[in-house]
């Protein structure tokens, strides 16, 4: 009861609110956002290419850039959770730029391990989960890679085996959103590396990459490629959020 009370007295000092629409939440509610605004979260349900996950409107097994692009595919294939859409774009944003860590827990618990638990039968048993890595300095500026976060949290909840070293990012790269797609494609191109150290830990292995937003995929396909190329017999992509 004492917690309780405290719990109320903070909640009146300080309410909660929802991060997108600032609605009074709950004083006991874990949710960063309001049931409305989880209401418009757009999850992708349907066809999607079956090798970088674009939603399918208009139906098929692949998207047009899959079929006519000249690009190697190094990853099996890339799944996405949700569009990256309000109020989607604005809880990564804050996440990502503005220190809201605690967010790791709806983000990556949440929404992919939902997702997982729904869809794990497209992949097979995963032996390691890793992550996209960020360059030293973007993570020395930025203090934390968002999402090594989302995919702690997410290895932590389903119990799988995470390195969080595995890639290494070799290349500072420019931001993939202010690129066109041409220039996305070249901008990761060779940009990641495997850590030496942890080469023997991927040969004939089943891998996992997580990331939180992704428009080509080809960052996470570049960051396949090393994997790929030490012996990991397959190698898939989960990303939060697709940008379309």
């Amino acid at each position: 009861m004492i917690k309780q009370f405290l719990k109320a007295f903070i909640y009146a000092l300080i309410p909660k609110v929802c991060i997108y629409c600032e609605r009074a939440l709950s004083y006991d509610t874990k949710q960063p956002l309001c049931n409305k605004c989880i209401s418009q979260i757009k999850f992708i349900n349907g066809l999607v290419c079956q090798k970088c996950g674009l939603p399918l409107d208009t139906g098929g097994a692949h998207c047009y850039n899959c079929k006519k692009s000249q690009r190697k595919f190094y990853i099996n294939f890339v799944r996405s959770v949700v569009y990256y859409l309000e109020p989607i774009v604005t809880l990564i944003h804050e996440f990502k730029y503005r220190e809201r860590t605690y967010l790791k827990s709806f983000l990556g618990g949440e929404l992919l391990v939902n997702w997982w638990q729904k869809n794990f039968n497209l992949f097979p048993n995963i032996d390691i989960v890793c992550c996209v890595p960020i360059h030293p300095i973007k993570h020395f500026l930025r203090g934390y890679n968002q999402a090594e976060l989302l995919a702690v949290e997410f290895s932590n909840r389903l119990n799988l085996n995470f390195e969080p070293k595995l890639i290494k990012r070799k290349k500072f790269t420019s931001s993939q959103f202010k690129l066109s797609r041409e220039e996305r494609l070249q901008n990761v191109n060779n940009a990641f590396s495997i850590n030496k150290k942890l080469i023997h830990k991927t040969v004939g292995k089943n891998i996992l990459i997580i990331d939180d937003v992704c428009t080509t995929a080809e960052t996470i396909n570049q960051c396949a490629k090393p994997l790929k190329e030490a012996g990991a017999k397959n190698v898939f992509g989960l990303v939060l959020a697709r940008d379309v």
